[in-house]
């Protein structure tokens, strides 16, 4: 693998984790709102939020993985166009996480869920 510092696969490693956390809240909170209120124009614009909420960390979360897999492929060094695409991700991710969170938190509100 190509050498990267181990600070940054931490960072990689903890935002994976949290993505992962992301696309179970938005799909348990997605149950519970189906459970509790049926399908109704309300809860299908709620649903339809969360859907995409969880489509965006999955779609990060499998960038990080690509890239990350291409980096250890890489001998003896990543390129600076690889090593700046992971730092353009890490970016992209921890602002997607915050986006995420919030609309997840969101329609807990919207229905009584938090």
């Amino acid at each position: 693998m190509a050498e990267l510092p181990e600070d940054i696969i931490t960072i990689v490693l903890e935002l994976q984790k949290q993505l992962l956390i992301i696309i179970n809240q938005a799909t348990l909170t997605s149950y519970a709102i189906l459970e509790n209120y049926g399908e109704t124009e309300t809860t299908l614009f709620a649903l339809e939020d969360l859907y995409n909420a969880r489509d965006r960390a999955n779609i990060y979360y499998n960038r990080l993985h690509t890239i990350m897999g291409r980096i250890a492929e890489t001998q003896p060094n990543a390129s600076r166009a690889m090593l700046e695409l992971l730092e353009r991700s890490i970016d992209e991710t921890q602002a997607t996480i915050a986006a995420t969170e919030a609309t997840i938190n969101e329609e807990k509100r919207g229905f009584n869920l938090s």
